[in-house]
């Protein structure tokens, strides 16, 4: 294998553009460049390294200048459908001015929450887009030096905010300067990103930061972006991240992006090596099938890829290209070792237009906010992935890196989604809800995590072989202490001490894999503990009775009694049931996690058979390592009710309890 092998010259000819060709010229000048591409690969990497990466998409709902006039359950039908389509990390483009805009903070809010709440990680691309104002003046930038203050207090505030995973500091640098319409020198960039770079690590400490640049033929001057690139990417200009350099707040990169619209492949293989060279990461930060674009480009339009190209990128005659360009770029970050790759017109794995080209009536554009919108918010309702978004998803299933999934160990929670209405049912329990809280117990799903199932209460950090550890958003390491471990399961407890944000975990199995999972870390993630261990059914408790009370077994002093509120059947675990009589007081102790942190008493309501139930305790149970519980007085009302679905809530917790039963005689 020779693994840096330059690419033919004739792929980086062949992105020259094209005018007034036929669309089955525009499609055939595409798949060839896609062929000729993929068999340069197969002879420079033989075998092929098939190095995993991470399967990204850009949230285009949650683009800086989109977000206002999209509604906000358009925008997280939109994450789930990423989800859906197998997305491990979820990347958008706020404006310079998108976080002085209260509304759209608040969808921000919720779409952060979305994405941290799946289990996905976070990726923030901020770039300045036409038309966007100095919030001092309510008038257009006149000055880099306006534009750079107000930038860079925007980044502060989504760094802290949103404490993403990666932050792109500088997107597009030829682009920007184009936009802002100043005369742009590249040191005033260069000293832009040496002021971004602290501020970002400094609000958000286990944020990685990078630079991205960007080459089209038709658009973008390589000099200037190729110039760019090379300066960030060199470590003389701007070393790697370590820890010494971000505590002593010095200008660093953790990363270099590229985006990739064209078919000049050893343009963007050159960036891959040279990132490699000066010990930085690198990958495709956005990428689509390149646009049928006239030459020459109209000058001093100011219209974006989409309004300018002759047939629109969500054209349904491109679906097989579209999919044939993305395994390609796939396959090409695999082989140069690159972390990930993170499609752009993501439209397209939910509606193709049917009517394409720039006649009246056309809705294979989605800049048309008239046309293409309004049948894209129809298509995300209806849950449905094109064969583009069902073609990532099998590609991420193939080519993703190893992921393990964290929840709380006592409910499995899960969010249905319209991708799949039934999640969370006992024959369908996908879609995790990944949010555990510190003191907690959870369990991580996944495949190749043990040799062996092994129990072990003593919690110790190693079993059977298999570490796991969690970096939390302060940037602080633990290692976990494990009770269980198994090939597709690991359960674990989160200690105390771990702060609140998104964290990534690590498992690490006897024979080398390393899997990695990313979760929300929140002060109160409740669960309660079911006696046939899924999360649903009957209650795994115990019910005390305090007077007479006849019948029951299991006396313990005092006038009272106790019994468990579970026994086996034929089919599992059933209720027992429980008398209630006048002139007792019967209370149920269940069993959690997660609850430990509630600020008070009066943050945890019950309600049984929808009758409100006083909550008595809810707190640790301080036996057993991890494990909450919750006193539920029973009231005399109900007795004679039979089975009955007692409902938990906490307050600030991110999803409501599922019922479990009870049997009240």
């Amino acid at each position: 294998m020779t693994p840096w092998r330059a690419l033919p010259t004739v792929l980086l000819l062949g992105a020259l553009p094209l005018a007034a060709q036929t669309e089955p010229q525009y499609e055939a000048s595409i798949a060839s460049a896609i062929n000729s591409l993929e068999a340069s690969l197969q002879a420079n990497f033989t075998p092929p390294p098939n190095q995993k990466i991470v399967f990204g998409a850009n949230a285009v709902a949650a683009y800086g200048t989109r977000l206002p006039s999209v509604k906000l359950p358009v925008a997280l039908d939109y994450i789930d459908g990423l989800k859906a389509a197998g997305v491990q990390r979820v990347e958008f483009n706020p404006g310079v001015d998108s976080m002085f805009q209260p509304d759209t903070v608040a969808k921000y809010d919720a779409i952060v929450q979305h994405i941290r709440q799946l289990g996905m990680q976070l990726g923030i691309n901020p770039e300045y887009e036409n038309g966007e104002i100095s919030e001092t003046t309510g008038e257009p930038f006149t000055s880099f030096a306006e534009f750079q203050t107000q930038q860079l207090q925007s980044y502060q505030m989504l760094a802290s905010r949103y404490q993403p995973d990666n932050f792109v500091l500088l997107h597009e640098p030829d682009t920007m300067t184009g936009r802002l319409g100043l005369k742009v020198q590249p040191q005033e960039w260069y000293n832009f990103v040496t002021a971004a770079g602290p501020i970002v690590k400094a609000a958000s400490p286990h944020t990685r930061v990078g630079v991205g640049s960007s080459y089209n033929t038709a658009l973008n001057d390589y000099n200037a972006e190729n110039a760019y690139f090379e300066y960030f990417a060199s470590s003389a200009n701007y070393p790697a991240c370590t820890a010494a350099l971000v505590a002593a707040r010095q200008a660093c990169l953790d990363f270099m992006t590229m985006d990739i619209y064209s078919t000049s492949f050893s343009v963007f293989e050159s960036w891959a090596q040279l990132a490699h060279a000066n010990g930085k990461g690198v990958y495709i930060e956005e990428v689509w099938t390149p646009q049928d674009l006239p030459n020459p480009l109209p000058a001093g339009t100011g219209e974006s890829l989409d309004q300018l190209s002759l047939i629109g990128p969500v054209c349904a005659d491109f679906q097989n290209l579209d999919n044939s360009w993305l395994q390609a770029m796939v396959q090409f970050a695999s082989d140069y070792g690159m972390e990930s790759v993170t499609p752009f017109t993501t439209e397209a794995f939910f509606y193709y237009g049917t009517v394409c080209g720039n006649n009246s009536g056309a809705d294979d554009k989605p800049s048309d906010n008239s046309t293409y919108w309004p049948l894209l918010d129809t298509a995300l309702v209806d849950g449905q992935l094109t064969s583009t978004g069902q073609a990532w998803l099998a590609q991420s299933q193939k080519m993703a890196i190893p992921q393990a999934v964290s929840l709380n160990s006592a409910s499995f929670p899960t969010l249905p989604t319209v991708f799949d209405p039934t999640c969370g049912t006992a024959t369908n329990p996908c879609n995790p809800l990944s949010v555990v809280a510190p003191g907690s117990l959870a369990s991580a799903f996944g495949a190749d995590l043990a040799k062996a199932t092994i129990v072990d209460g003593s919690f110790p950090t190693t079993l059977g072989g298999t570490t796991m550890t969690l970096v939390d958003s302060s940037n602080t390491t633990y290692q976990l202490p494990l009770y269980l471990v198994s090939p597709t399961q690991v359960n674990y407890y989160v200690p105390p001490q771990v702060e609140s944000g998104p964290a990534t975990v690590s498992i690490s199995s006897p024979d080398g894999t390393v899997t990695t999972g990313w979760m929300l870390v929140a002060p109160v993630a409740p669960g309660l503990y079911t006696a046939n261990q899924n999360g649903q059914g009957v209650a795994s408790g115990i019910a005390i009775c305090a007077g007479t009370c006849a019948g029951w077994p299991n006396p313990i002093g005092n006038s009272q009694f106790y019994q468990y509120t579970f026994m086996a059947g034929s089919a599992g675990e059933v209720p027992v049931p429980l008398s209630v009589a006048a002139g007792d007081t019967v209370v149920v102790e269940l069993f959690g996690t997660g609850i430990r942190n509630v600020p008070s008493l009066g943050a945890v309501t019950a309600t049984i058979n929808g009758q409100n139930a006083p909550v008595l305790y809810a707190g640790a149970q301080n036996v057993y390592q991890g494990l909450d519980q919750v006193n539920v007085q029973i009231p005399n009302s109900l007795a004679g009710s039979g089975a009955v679905q007692a409902v938990l809530s906490v307050e600030g917790a991110p999803a409501t309890l599922r019922p479990v039963t009870l049997d009240i005689q």
